[in-house]
């Protein structure tokens, strides 16, 4: 893959800059507690950013902001009136609420998210969907089948505790996918703010990755992460997914387009990296022992039915249950206090969605997703209607400890600390039932204080 000479560059920079910051106090030997006590750097952040010593980012699969919260009060939501023609049977269809717990995998590369946007027309997504039948087939009309499906969108009904955590948290409605394609580029801006070029269009499906991301300027620094993939398939009652011994020990350095971080050789040839892709069933223990590091990733491996990508045997039923079970986890645990909670979903998986992506380069922004931050110090009820791309979620890293930028795009990126109200007094969690029918929408908005 093409590595651009800027990159490495900034990089360099990146790495003498944080040992510089962390020099005084820092632990520069690869320990592998997961304890954040007496790490936290002394440095100059964002007034209130330091109450926050644990980040945990949890990203699920292709969802459009408008399939989740097209109807949601007060977000930038579906328009009236909107409809489109059925390019099979040159019907008339609109938007719907779509009830099934599964859908139809609409085709979500580089070629079909530019077809979907048409050049700021939106109107792309039922022709693309229908490519995902051969010419002259007879169309399946069938729940999960239906390429009208991309064009239907759930709510409370289906989702209540998404719904629920948008009306006690904060819910983000300009929150794009970072490049105009599928998964893996999509999880390669988490990480590195950057694919090194590669979008999945007519290229060679990569076996490494030889740039710089964010795991190596946080071991420079001594910050403790850890990135969890979920081997388990289906949610307990506690909505835990924790899975057999043996998916405990394959599945979380499985490269895949969900996990690229164990194709970076300099993880994988690093002991201590690679000691930090773990299986989720650690992620419960830390939670509940109180030391979680200061950063944390949580992915479905691939094919999880928990992943809330159609197709895979599950439903958004499934993941609902599954990202409650995490975030109750964390409310439960010790660490609630100090930690913030970033949900999204990797690219909107030719579901329909309005809003025209705004271009910041070549390769992106993609087609717009949900997003959502639950803390202790979130605002209740906030709607955020700035722009973010998931280089949002490395900005806030970045600033909380005092790492530079590895590209332009996390440098330029802003840093979501809008979600916070930092002079209201830690709030109380609000444990949802993490179960496919979830809690009740809408819960009772809490008392807040300062």
């Amino acid at each position: 893959m093409n590595i651009a000479s800027n990159n490495r560059t900034i990089y360099t920079i990146a790495v003498w800059i944080t040992l510089v910051l962390v020099a005084l106090g820092a632990c520069t030997s690869h320990s592998t507690s997961t304890s954040t006590t007496s790490q936290t750097p002394v440095l100059t952040v964002t007034a209130g950013l330091d109450k926050i010593n644990h980040f945990v980012f949890i990203m699920q699969e292709n969802r459009s902001f408008d399939s989740y919260f097209g109807t949601y009060p007060g977000a930038d939501g579906i328009p009236q009136n909107v409809s489109f023609t059925d390019p099979w049977d040159k019907s008339i269809v609109k938007p719907y609420h779509d009830t099934n717990n599964d859908n139809f995998d609409g085709p979500h590369g580089w070629e079909n998210s530019l077809a979907d946007v048409n050049g700021g027309q939106m109107d792309g997504f039922l022709k693309e969907a229908y490519k995902r039948y051969s010419a002259g087939a007879v169309i399946n009309r069938t729940p999960g089948n239906d390429p009208r499906e991309v064009l239907g969108y759930h709510d409370y009904h289906e989702i209540p505790n998404y719904w629920n955590y948008a009306g006690l948290y904060v819910l983000q409605d300009r929150m794009f996918e970072s490049i105009a394609s599928y998964s893996l580029p999509a999880h390669l801006y988490k990480l590195a703010a950057h694919s090194g070029g590669y979008t999945g269009f007519n290229q060679p499906y990569p076996t490494q990755f030889d740039f710089p991301e964010i795991t190596e300027l946080l071991t420079s620094g001594s910050i403790t992460w850890n990135y969890y993939v979920t081997s388990g398939n289906v949610p307990d009652n506690n909505g835990q997914a924790i899975g057999s011994d043996a998916d405990q020990k394959d599945d979380p350095t499985q490269y895949t387009y969900w996990n690229p971080l164990p194709a970076f050789p300099k993880v994988w040839n690093d002991p201590y990296e690679r000691s930090r892709i773990v299986d989720t069933a650690q992620f419960y223990k830390d939670a509940a022992a109180g030391t979680l590091p200061q950063v944390s990733w949580i992915q479905p491996f691939f094919g999880s039915r928990l992943s809330e990508h159609p197709g895979m045997g599950g439903g958004v039923e499934d993941g609902m249950a599954y990202v409650t079970g995490l975030v109750n986890a964390i409310m439960q645990s010790p660490n609630w206090n100090s930690t913030a909670i970033f949900i999204a979903w990797d690219d909107w998986g030719g579901f329909y969605d309005h809003v025209d992506p705004p271009k910041v380069d070549e390769f992106g922004y993609g087609i717009r997703v949900p997003g959502l931050v639950i803390s202790p110090y979130a605002r209740q009820g906030y709607i955020d209607h700035k722009t973010y791309s998931f280089e949002s979620w490395l900005k806030i890293v970045e600033k909380r400890y005092g790492i530079a930028s590895m590209t332009k795009r996390d440098k330029d990126a802003l840093d979501m600390t809008e979600a916070f109200d930092f002079t209201q007094q830690p709030r109380a969690p609000i444990v949802l039932n993490a179960t496919l029918e979830g809690s009740p929408y809408p819960q009772t908005p809490q008392i807040i204080k300062h």
